[in-house]
């Protein structure tokens, strides 16, 4: 049931890596290493910062490559060895503590999952370096009726419908095809989409008092139309919840 690493969450990881060495000097052997991840080479990656790290002890950004190689090849338990060994080192490397989101996901640890989520939580909540309330996190990934979709949570909830949670699906063009929203129930009822299929815009401003959301509902949006699946009238249920109920509605959609 679970699905592959999808480019969307190597380009994540791409991106973290690279801001976080906005402000350092990137030697050759761990650029040329990031080049090699960044061609889903992941074996050779590995190679290449296991043999860094073997020449600089304790590097960190070499013990996070590697992490991020075996993401790559679905070696979800050895990953988390060694991101668990980046945060250790450096509780504030928030990248690392992102991708255990991933792994944690990719194993089916929901525990760990929500406490991971929460460190991330509580940074954003403090406002530390580093780290944006404003940016959305890939915390998931799997595949139905051979789909594969990728899982973004939004710390503040963002778009036209107050978004917490997009369940996307792209097609081969690389473009949207459908998305499942977890969103305010009625902020969505005051939305036109019409045919539509457009994720709301992470920048648009969000009043303090929209992000007490009170009332949830998991709607679909495709290019046929928009609907609700359920809804959560007693306020925010848990992840593992909307994913269940979203892989269970997918599984019961006609394949096109």
């Amino acid at each position: 049931m679970r699905g592959g690493v999808t480019a969307a969450v190597m380009a994540m990881v791409g991106c973290g890596m690279a801001a976080a060495q906005s402000q350092r000097t990137v030697p050759p052997a761990i650029k040329a290493a990031r080049e090699a991840l960044a061609e889903k080479h992941f074996q050779v990656a590995k190679e290449m910062f296991a043999a860094y790290v073997k020449q600089h002890p304790g590097d960190i950004d070499g013990e996070e490559g590697i992490g991020d190689a075996e993401l790559g090849m679905h070696e979800y338990e050895a990953a988390e060895l060694q991101y668990r060994s980046v945060v250790a080192q450096s509780p504030r490397f928030w990248l690392a503590h992102k991708n255990l989101v991933i792994v944690e996901a990719a194993l089916g640890r929901w525990g760990e999952f929500d406490r991971e989520r929460e460190v991330l939580r509580g940074a954003r909540e403090r406002g530390d370096p580093g780290i944006s309330a404003r940016e959305s996190d890939v915390i998931d990934s799997f595949d139905v009726r051979g789909e594969h979709w990728i899982v973004r949570e939004y710390y503040e909830p963002v778009g036209r419908s107050l978004t917490r949670y997009n369940f996307e699906y792209f097609g081969p063009d690389g473009r949207v095809r459908e998305y499942v929203s977890l969103e305010s129930a009625d902020a969505a009822r005051h939305v036109d989409v019409g045919g539509e299929v457009r994720i709301g815009d992470p920048k648009a401003t969000v009043p303090e008092s929209s992000l007490h959301i009170k009332d949830f509902a998991l709607n679909y949006y495709t290019t046929k139309g928009h609907g609700t699946v359920r809804t959560y009238p007693k306020g925010e249920p848990s992840y593992e919840r909307v994913r269940a109920d979203v892989m269970r509605w997918l599984g019961t959609q006609p394949a096109e």
